[in-house]
């Protein structure tokens, strides 16, 4: 009679034992999942706060060297001051970003401005950090396209100011994206050099036709720094890219050079080549996306 019930209720209780069996997993699974995924936030948060910071200290750093370009040297043995009043500079007035905005940008022994240019670039390089982590997480890639990005802030910013670049940082830039950036843009070594003699050339072509009117030469080696990096047909995408920023920018700018009462301030043209760099970190993130979604669309 035992025999006969158990055989009858058997297949139940073992239907039930499973089912429990596979609740308890399922719910182990999911605790695991949302304790990890409570883990990654919190990395992820302290990545980025720490990135923040260092970003913002190597923007302070590269400011240094954007000031001091014609006197390189000059960093090793003289210490930070203020271009006025020639005062050394103590460790509390170099905060990155805090500084400036605590003294109300004003130095502290002078009382004269203090240049907008120092938490701009600060700021900016921060930024930077911050949004090259969020596409590239902390990985060798992460490491060597933020040197190769600090080096090319010097040049926009050296290029703004002077519509001159500085051969040595773009050289140093130069060299990096070719040694690198096959491997980790994930392409061949077909479509590096593709990509680099579809923006390098194109402008060497501008260059040559206009007899560097339009363009200076060393926006030829920042091209090659963009198809090196990014390789075809990205490159050619942020050319393009390059291009229509610099027209709207440009109309912009001289809209508002029309209009200003201090026209004699501004300058009669603006450099080429910041518009290449910002394309090429445009390139960089999103790039590969526009590409994939544009060819889609027309196959």
């Amino acid at each position: 009679m035992h025999t006969k019930v158990w055989a009858t209720i058997k297949p139940v209780v073992q239907a039930l034992v499973c089912q429990r069996h596979i609740t308890l997993k399922r719910g182990l699974q999911l605790s695991l999942t949302q304790a990890h995924l409570q883990k990654r936030i919190t990395m992820d948060i302290f990545y980025t706060i720490l990135l923040l910071v260092l970003g913002l200290a190597i923007g302070s750093f590269l400011n240094v060297i954007i000031f001091r370009m014609d006197e390189l040297r000059t960093i090793l043995y003289d210490r930070s001051h203020c271009p006025k009043c020639k005062k050394i500079l103590k460790w509390y007035d170099l905060i990155p970003f805090l500084s400036f905005v605590m003294l109300r940008a004003k130095c502290r022994y002078c009382g004269k401005g203090i240049s907008f240019q120092y938490p701009i670039v600060e700021l900016c390089t921060g930024l930077l950090f911050v949004f090259l982590f969020m596409f590239f997480g902390i990985s060798w890639a992460l490491i060597v396209y933020l040197i190769i990005f600090c080096i090319l802030v010097v040049v926009f910013v050296y290029d703004l100011k002077t519509q001159t670049v500085p051969e040595i940082f773009v050289w140093i830039a130069l060299v990096l994206s070719a040694a690198f950036g096959w491997y980790f843009g994930h392409f061949g070594w077909i479509e590096m050099i593709l990509g680099a003699l579809v923006s390098g050339g194109f402008l060497a072509i501008l260059v040559l036709v206009s007899r560097e009117k339009w363009m200076g030469a060393g926006d030829i080696k920042i091209g090659l720094i963009l198809g090196f990096l990014l390789g075809y047909p990205t490159a050619l995408l942020s050319m393009f890219l390059a291009f229509v920023l610099g027209s709207v920018i440009g109309v912009l700018y001289v809209f508002i050079k029309n209009k200003s009462l201090k026209r004699e301030y501004l300058k009669e043209s603006l450099p080429f080549a910041p518009f290449l760099i910002l394309a090429a970190l445009i390139g960089l993130t999103y790039g590969p996306a526009i590409v994939s979604w544009y060819t889609g669309g027309l196959y």
